[in-house]
């Protein structure tokens, strides 16, 4: 079989972290068909480039170097990873002639207005204006796609209502499927009780979307408990907003700041030194990060909002909270609950580990690609 993968970013030697999730959905359908050939084009403005990362070959380029890319082989299938206008147009000079999977994540599918949280006066307008021609060809382009082979694949319940809310669109073809969680390197191994007392975050710190800030408020409030001195709490970022937020926190000594990025295996291994989860978020479609920690046991401290309750069961493995202050007292309860503690982080690993975990998730994903649509 035969596959094209359109994407807007793929991992090179120099910048690892592009899409990476998608390679590694493309390395494990190798794994479980061998015989697999798939070519990946990155879909940009800029000269056409090929490379190979890690034996899988890439091709980056512009539409009209697409468009000829397929009228000159033969696909099965293509898989599509982040739509955009130029990725809908080619789909439509083809005429859906070949079978298209295409994989929502939500920036490309959500209306300006979610994302009032990265307001910025000078940049807003004009994503305003990009995001609303977007909604309105996302909206022709599902309306094309009736009665043709085309099928969407969206990671939770929440992000296929947001899409079919903001672009005014209802899909008749298209299946829930969670991002793959590696369970073999997110392994669940049981948590001492002292881990209640380690805190670990990791994230981003380039948008608001991350609620870094909620993070740090919610550090503070712990600032002021008589057992603070007792916690160890250790962040791992990137991003302009990185210095601002944890100057605050620099004059703590039981707080370890890393202005860096992990890999996998380092976030695993560090993922095995605590046992609670700071992430509280302003939106997520899933929440990849916070669900890898839930696999290795860390119980999540985060937000009630978007798809996060989808992958969260509030009180059982993990806590949904709106506010710094309650984020605090559930933090709290788990250091004065050593067998809460303990009960929670073995429930985090055994939902995620279900819901999300590798085998499962490629394995469908799999039979959408090899099934007729």
């Amino acid at each position: 079989m035969k596959l094209l993968l359109i994407t807007s970013m793929y991992p090179k030697q120099d910048n690892l972290y592009r899409n990476a999730f998608v390679h590694r959905r493309v390395l494990n359908y190798k794994v479980l068909n061998p015989n697999l050939e798939i070519t990946i084009f990155v879909l940009n403005h800029s000269n056409k480039e090929q490379y190979k990362f890690e034996n899988v070959n890439v091709i980056e380029g512009n539409s009209q170097e697409l468009q000829n890319l397929i009228d000159r082989n033969y696909y099965n299938k293509i898989l599509i990873h982040f739509i955009d206008r130029h990725m809908m147009k080619v789909l439509r000079n083809i005429n859906f002639r070949i079978p298209t999977i295409i994989w929502v994540h939500g920036v490309e599918a959500l209306g300006w207005y979610r994302r009032l949280f990265n307001f910025n006066l000078k940049e807003f307008p004009k994503y305003i204006l990009q995001n609303t021609l977007q909604m309105y060809l996302l909206n022709r382009f599902i309306s094309s796609t009736k009665n043709k082979k085309v099928k969407f694949v969206f990671v939770s319940k929440w992000m296929k209502k947001i899409l079919e809310t903001d672009t005014f669109s209802k899909l008749n073809n298209s299946s829930i499927i969670p991002n793959p969680i590696d369970i073999k390197l997110f392994n669940y191994v049981k948590k001492p009780i002292e881990h209640r007392k380690k805190i670990l975050l990791i994230r981003p710190f380039d948008s608001k979307k991350y609620a870094n800030d909620i993070a740090i408020k919610t550090i503070l409030m712990l600032s002021r408990k008589h057992f603070f001195e007792n916690l160890e709490i250790t962040i791992y970022g990137k991003g302009r907003h990185f210095d601002k937020l944890t100057s605050q926190l620099s004059a703590f000594e039981n707080i370890s700041i890393n202005n860096r990025f992990l890999t996998q295996e380092e976030i695993s291994d560090i993922h095995k030194e605590h046992g609670i989860f700071l992430c509280p978020t302003r939106q997520d479609a899933q929440g990849v990060s916070m669900c890898e920690a839930m696999s290795s046991g860390l119980i999540p401290i985060t937000s009630l909002n978007t798809a996060i309750p989808e992958f969260v069961h509030d009180g059982e493995s993990g806590f949904l909270r709106n506010t710094p202050e309650e984020m605090a007292k559930a933090i709290e309860e788990l250091y004065y609950d050593p067998i809460l503690f303990q009960k929670m982080s073995e429930e985090a690993s055994k939902t995620i580990q279900s819901l999300c975990n590798n085998d499962l998730t490629i394995s469908k994903e799999m039979y959408l690609i090899s099934e007729n649509i």
